[in-house]
């Protein structure tokens, strides 16, 4: 599958978690908020909302929350709709990184991490590497992390220089 019609599937596949999870579709970048520490993400929930993105907070076993306009908490998620998420936040407890990445999702994980899963920060002056870094799993580093990346999907060039090189890392 070529870079267009990727993207297309993604932003088909964003429209339809959007609609489905009752989320506002003028929130273009669709995130994945997948953290293990329930108190980090509630502290990172409240900063969400003042961010103009989607985001989905998946908490395993809880009932599917609408926190926000913009935030979504759930334990379900389809698989084949998965690539219309733009990035995953995770933690040191995934396992499944694979998963996210063969769906052309961008990982922000640990830089401690980032070896596990040969991943490597993305350079915009270069448009190299697949992913975002933050330093400590505290909310502070994860939400600095979030707002680089925001800043980054400004760039429709830089976006799709991303994506592409998260595809070229599978």
């Amino acid at each position: 599958m070529n870079l267009i019609n990727i993207l297309a599937e993604k932003k088909e596949n964003s429209l339809k978690l959007k609609k489905a999870l009752g989320l506002l579709l003028k929130f273009k970048p669709l995130w994945l908020i997948k953290l293990n520490n329930k108190e980090l993400t509630k502290d990172l929930i409240k900063w969400l909302k003042s961010l103009p993105a989607g985001f989905v907070v998946y908490i395993k076993d809880i009932k599917t929350e609408i926190i926000s306009k913009n935030i979504v908490i759930t334990w379900k998620l389809e698989n084949e709709v998965l690539s219309g998420f733009d990035f995953i936040v995770c933690d040191k407890e995934i396992n499944d990184i694979g998963l996210y990445i063969n769906q052309w999702i961008t990982p922000i994980i640990n830089r401690n991490d980032n070896q596990k899963f040969n991943l490597w920060e993305f350079n915009p002056l270069k448009n190299e590497w697949n992913s975002f870094f933050y330093e400590d799993e505290n909310k502070w580093d994860i939400f600095y992390t979030i707002v680089r990346y925001m800043e980054n999907y400004k760039f429709p060039f830089d976006n799709k220089n991303l994506v592409k090189n998260v595809l070229n890392n599978k």
